[in-house]
């Protein structure tokens, strides 16, 4: 059976037998309204009400779905919310790579600026063991020579001595290596100006300590007049 309040119109189902021949007065469970339920409006099929003399009877259940809960049984999430979780997982999947990409970055550049460091520090040694590679720091414009001593651009002045015309030539030597170094004699040539030697002489150098200078000075009496033009460099160069 089925009664309504009439004041909330809030329905109830009324068990089988529970309001009787006579009828009886009901009580709304939701705003305590009660009213006299008579027999002749019950239906034969109806439901009995639990109570034998006030009956507090319960409303109807209205079911709300719980979005939560259907997200829980499997259900598919609104498209908006799903595309938003789909935007906010690609934004940290690029963000992870790009950190990734930049520590790779960030190493390589570190491992060739160290490289660069060492290979300008021993380019001595480099050249020393692999001769090939004076001619590639050369053409960076790094000073290197190969054996790892360096001659500098020689100065020369003609005076007389003693009535006599005598060439005087300076220069010095550099030990570029962290090595004591034994150099080979240095030669010195006259050339006229077709580049013919005309006169030729060596002075030896001796040993010089690592990273240090020596100097040489040489002279060269009665020069060719002739000779106008000096070339210099070690015996076996």
């Amino acid at each position: 059976m089925i009664l309504t309040c009439p004041e909330c119109s809030t329905r109830y189902i009324a068990k089988e037998g529970s309001i009787g021949p006579n009828g009886r007065t009901v009580r709304c469970a939701k705003c305590e309204t009660t009213w006299f339920a008579a027999a002749e409006t019950v239906d034969p099929d109806a439901l009995a009400l639990e109570d034998n003399q006030t009956v507090l009877i319960e409303p109807e259940i209205e079911i709300t779905p719980d979005p939560q809960a259907e997200l829980a049984f499997g259900d598919v999430a609104p498209a908006g919310a799903h595309i938003a979780l789909r935007d906010r997982a690609d934004a940290e999947k690029l963000k992870r790579r790009k950190r990734v990409i930049f520590l790779i970055w960030a190493v390589t550049i570190a491992i060739l600026i160290a490289a660069a460091i060492l290979a300008f520090v021993k380019r001595q040694d480099i050249v020393n063991r692999t001769p090939i590679a004076a001619s590639v720091y050369q053409s960076l414009g790094i000073p290197v020579k190969q054996g790892g001593l360096d001659i500098a651009s020689p100065e020369t002045e003609t005076l007389l001595v003693e009535g006599e015309p005598v060439l005087f030539v300076k220069t010095s030597i550099k030990n570029l290596t962290g090595d004591t170094k034994l150099a080979s004699y240095l030669g010195f040539r006259l050339h006229n100006r077709s580049g013919e030697a005309v006169a030729e002489w060596y002075v030896e150098t001796g040993t010089i300590a690592a990273g240090d200078v020596k100097t040489v000075e040489t002279r060269y009496p009665n020069p060719p007049i002739d000779g106008v033009q000096l070339s210099y460099g070690f015996a076996e160069e």
